[in-house]
């Protein structure tokens, strides 16, 4: 299985090409266009789409994967501020997103709710935001 992550706006982004070298890359990797459809049930947006590195890895990074894992840790963690960067160029002032991260097939079971966060895109500690799967990280400029 694979850690997916996928990200709600209320503006559309392009997809990425095949041959993209960007960092963030938008389209499908992981999930099908039925694991696509199902995790819309966790979203406020009107769009959803599936993002990932340029390694086509998903992220994922919280205080207790990084104890074991450091180094994929880090590496989560510099792919999502260059999603932030991303999003901060398409979003305006009082827009946001929302960022869902769960394992490819678990589109479907509940939130962990209580593990949810908000953050404002240009004012957050990378070190105090924690991606568990199944939870939602509003994203607000």
């Amino acid at each position: 299985m694979s850690i997916v992550n996928y990200l709600g706006c209320n503006f559309t982004l392009h997809l990425s090409p095949d041959d993209s070298d960007e960092k963030i890359l938008i389209g499908d990797c992981f999930s099908d266009e039925e694991n696509r459809e199902n995790v819309k049930k966790h979203f406020t947006t009107k769009y959803v789409y599936e993002v990932f590195t340029n390694h086509f890895v998903g992220m994922w990074f919280n205080k207790h994967y990084k104890k074991e894992y450091l180094k994929s840790n880090t590496e989560s963690q510099i792919s999502f501020l260059a999603l932030c960067k991303l999003l901060d160029s398409y979003m305006k002032d009082r827009e946001y997103c929302e960022f869902y991260t769960c394992w490819v097939g678990d589109e479907l079971e509940e939130r962990n709710v209580e593990l949810d966060q908000t953050i404002n895109l240009n004012n957050f500690d990378i070190n105090k935001v924690q991606i568990y799967e199944k939870t939602l990280l509003t994203l607000k400029k």
